[in-house]
């Protein structure tokens, strides 16, 4: 799974941590599907504030790098309460850098900063919360009464660095707002503004798809965007023969060759048939030894064939071999009296040599 953030300790300084965000910011279900399934979901808040808490003692140092088209609130505003946590339970100084596109829920956490440092050439861009609603006429009033009780704690947010009144905020926020370097700064939503900052990676065109960039920063908003990558081609048949040749796996080369398989495709195959051929042939040696050393070389083929483990393998041999040279003990027999004296079997005789001594 891609990594939304990675955290790295600064070079040659244990002190300082870089935290990066590059894409959109999940909310619980993505949360769910990135531990159970895998799938890259985006920022998670839970993962965030695991990994915020498993920083070691040293770090004094929090630098939180963003590149984000934002995501759900809830999870922003708990990624920016525990980043502001750090400062005031940890100690810790906290720097917040917008360095690409740092939009919607994405602002939160970039006020969590104690400087917020915005790139002259990155974009901030908020607006009001939204939400889907169905239901009756009092679901839908609900549903507007909650949306203003989220935007509210967006304003609040905003006003841990912005001078801005709530009126002011709100309506940066109605009119959704597209803020370059020195916009932000003089709005509150930075403490300076540098030169030349370069995103450390790019957004996820996907996750983009939600925004409507004005038309004069279009331009810079698709240069911060991931390309998708050139799909790669089918290698021609007589290289693929070729490779299966070498491998010595050229049942393989058909069933590629039919496949339009790529380079990345026909090696793996290549190697995944080897893997699987060699453990196949190491499977056979040991049961032909097994059964040698058992005595019944007979057995092995049949072993071999089919699905039977190794483990399996043996402890069948060894119910054979025990079957093979088991001593059948006739309890009809007599005692061969001429071996031992003849009162040697009397209970007295024995009670009476295993009795304590006086």
């Amino acid at each position: 799974m891609k990594q939304w953030y990675r955290m790295e300790p600064q070079t040659g300084d244990a002190s300082v941590v870089d935290i990066y965000i590059n894409d959109f910011i999940g909310d619980w279900i993505d949360d769910w599907y990135a531990r159970n399934w895998g799938y890259d979901m985006g920022v998670t808040a839970r993962q965030f504030i695991e990994q915020l808490a498993a920083l070691p003692a040293a770090v004094k140092t929090i630098r939180v790098h963003i590149n984000s088209p934002g995501g759900d609130v809830f999870a922003a505003i708990l990624i920016a309460n525990a980043l502001r946590d750090q400062q005031a339970s940890k100690g810790r100084t906290v720097e917040c850098f917008a360095e690409g596109l740092v939009a919607s829920a994405a602002t939160l956490p970039l006020m969590a900063g104690s400087k917020v440092v915005v790139a002259d050439n990155a974009l901030v861009m908020v607006h009001n919360p939204w939400t889907v609603a169905v239901g009756n006429a009092a679901d839908l009033a609900k549903t507007i009464a909650e949306l203003d009780k989220v935007r509210n704690t967006i304003v609040a947010t905003y006003k841990w660095h912005s001078t801005l009144d709530d009126a002011a905020l709100v309506a940066l926020m109605d009119a959704e707002t597209w803020m370059d370097a020195s916009e932000a700064l003089a709005n509150g939503f930075a403490t300076e503004v540098v030169e030349g900052l370069k995103a450390a990676a790019m957004i996820p065109a996907q996750s983009a798809k939600k925004l409507t960039v004005p038309e004069k920063f279009r331009a810079r908003v698709d240069a911060l965007l991931a390309k998708p990558a050139d799909a790669p081609k089918a290698l021609a048949a007589t290289d693929i023969l070729r490779l299966c040749r070498e491998g010595n796996v050229l049942d393989l080369a058909e069933s590629l060759v039919a496949a339009n398989a790529t380079q990345a495709d026909v090696t793996a195959a290549i190697s995944a048939e080897t893997t699987k051929r060699t453990a196949a042939a190491t499977r056979a040696a040991d049961i032909r030894a097994l059964c040698a050393s058992s005595k019944q070389p007979e057995l092995a083929d049949g072993y071999i064939n089919g699905a039977m483990s190794l483990a399996d393998v043996r402890a069948h041999l060894t119910v054979i071999t025990a079957k093979v040279d088991k001593v059948e003990i006739d309890g009809a027999l007599p005692v061969d009296e001429g071996a031992l004296p003849k009162d040697a079997l009397s209970p007295t005789k024995i009670y009476d040599a295993r009795k304590p001594k006086k």
